[in-house]
């Protein structure tokens, strides 16, 4: 009866359908800047890395090929289109700012260091 029962709230739990909510012009513009920081944290770890700067991101290694960069950095920008609009509404500018802010902080570091 149990395992009937656990059966029956997953499908109801699954059933349930999440909607999509089109970006506002103000989400649409962070979205603009959340790619533009992708793109930029992703040229500067290619160049970094490739002066011999270590990576600090677990995922791409230590000294990651610029072909596996790119894959990340496509598969993350990707992943973050596909989610945002499912993000509530009320919490998507907490979204979309922290994405801004860790990309902003990022790329200013890994210029920083290039500029050394």
């Amino acid at each position: 009866m149990r395992k009937i029962l656990l059966i029956i709230a997953l499908a109801g739990a699954f059933s349930t359908s999440a909607f999509a909510e089109p970006l506002s012009d103000k989400e649409i513009t962070k979205q603009n800047w959340i790619r533009g920081l992708s793109a930029a944290d992703a040229i500067t770890t290619i160049i970094g890395v490739g002066k011999g700067f270590a990576e600090g991101n677990a995922i791409l290694g230590v000294a990651p090929e610029p072909v596996t960069v790119i894959t990340y950095f496509v598969a993350r920008q990707v992943l973050h289109e596909v989610v945002t609009p499912y993000i509530d509404r009320e919490i998507r500018p907490i979204w979309q700012n922290t994405w801004i802010g860790v990309n902003g902080a990022v790329v200013i570091s890994n210029v920083a260091l290039l500029l050394k």
